[in-house]
């Protein structure tokens, strides 16, 4: 019995070598790393992040300091 091409393997289980690629090209299958990409990309995603939080710490205070001034302050001394 011949094994065929991406067929399963006679008298065992098929190993994940053996299976076919979900990628069209043959070529976007490798896990190829170009190293200067990667370091634009880390040069800029940390920046993100650090802006992301900024902005969230930003709206916490703000909301906090709209609710103190807004609330608390014309409603006065309580006692």
């Amino acid at each position: 019995m011949a094994r065929t091409p991406g067929g399963p393997t006679p008298g065992g289980p098929r190993s994940p070598a053996d299976r076919p690629s979900a990628a069209r090209d043959p070529a976007e299958a490798g896990d190829e790393l170009n190293e200067a990409a990667l370091a634009d990309v880390m040069r800029v995603v940390p920046l993100g992040a650090g802006v992301l939080a900024g902005v969230a710490v930003a709206l916490l205070v703000i909301g906090y300091l709209a609710i103190y001034l807004l609330v608390f302050l014309p409603r006065g001394a309580v006692g």
